[in-house]
């Protein structure tokens, strides 16, 4: 394993893209993927310059998910006990607008399934692209904590 530093003008090592690329493939395991890019985060810091930062931007994109999730499922359980009490309001003979408010939730949950993969694809193509050895930044993630890191 390479113990120097690597810089962004130095190609990384095959261990640095392996790591890397774990680091992004933990988004596979939802909720407990993130341990991954922490756990690589920590132990590969002070080696390695592009498999921490890898890391960490795989850390954070991880925790927004979740985050989002969360509130997407705030939303849909608001959605359907939201649409309960006007039930009652809506008449029962054909497809009524009762029937219509039904479905919401089911749109909502699709939604946020589509979305889901999305990030998902997001998340895997980030790996993979690592694995390859480019410099992977996640649209809006990568250049804040770039920023960051910069301040620091």
């Amino acid at each position: 394993m390479q113990t120097e530093t690597n810089t962004s003008l130095t190609t990384p090592s095959q261990d640095e893209r392996i790591m890397a690329a774990l680091a992004h493939a933990g988004v596979v395991i939802y909720l407990v993927g993130v341990i991954a890019p922490i756990i690589i985060w920590v132990t590969q810091k002070e080696k390695s310059r592009y498999v921490a930062f890898q890391a960490l931007q795989a850390l954070a994109y991880q925790l927004v998910l979740i985050l989002a999730w969360i509130l997407g499922f705030g939303c849909y359980m608001a959605g359907v006990f939201g649409t309960v009490p006007f039930l009652a309001f809506f008449d029962n003979t054909g497809l009524s607008n009762g029937e219509a408010i039904m479905l919401a939730p089911f749109f909502l949950i699709c939604l946020l399934m589509l979305l889901g993969a999305v990030f998902l694809i997001y998340g895997l193509a980030g790996a993979f692209m690592t694995l390859q050895g480019r410099d992977f930044r996640y649209v809006i993630l990568g250049p804040i904590l770039e920023r960051n890191l910069e301040q620091e």
